[in-house]
């Protein structure tokens, strides 16, 4: 049994050995990939920040290309819409121009128009004031006629009334006295 211990000792301290030897070579191993992983992090670092400098360049010439641009527009735009309102302004006066010649013309057409119904209107009324004239001579006549008619009428009758009531006394007279 002490071989067997003594086997069972030499075993162990040979993979104590291997262990060890493992633990070293991990060691190394993990040693070189950190010193790799730390040269790659240096070097995507340095690489980032290039690229952030020359992404920070590119922003800034084109945010000024940008803005020299945009301020080029503008003054278009400016130019653009004085020149509209130059232009609606000329377009608003002669508009303005034109209603006021409108108006004047309408006016001066309406005075013609009522000038001309007033002249009609005055020889319509001096019309109808001759024909109710006319009328009332006419009128007046047929009355006077119509009168005169009436009354020889009504004389004539009343004398007929006279010579029936002298018959009637003149038949009562004899009737009554008998003569």
């Amino acid at each position: 049994m002490p071989a067997l211990i003594e086997k069972f000792r030499q075993e162990r301290l040979s993979i104590a050995g291997e262990v060890a030897k493992l633990s070293q070579e991990v060691q190394a191993f993990l040693s070189d990939v950190k010193t790799e992983r730390q040269k790659q992090a240096q070097e995507q670092a340095t690489a980032l920040r290039q690229s952030f400098q020359k992404v920070q360049q590119e922003s800034h010439l084109f945010l000024t290309a940008t803005q020299k641009q945009r301020l080029a527009q503008a003054e278009k735009q400016k130019e653009d819409l004085r020149q509209f309102q130059e232009q609606r302004l000329a377009e608003a006066k002669q508009l303005a121009n034109d209603l006021r010649q409108q108006h004047l013309d309408r006016a001066k057409q309406l005075k013609d128009d009522l000038s001309q119904f007033q002249e009609q209107r005055l020889a319509a009324a001096k019309q109808l004031e001759d024909d109710l004239r006319q009328l009332h001579l006419d009128r007046a006549k047929q009355v006077k006629d119509d009168l005169s008619q009436f009354q020889e009428r009504r004389l004539a009758e009343a004398k007929q009334l006279k010579d029936e009531l002298r018959q009637f006394r003149q038949d009562l007279s004899i009737y009554v006295f008998g003569k």
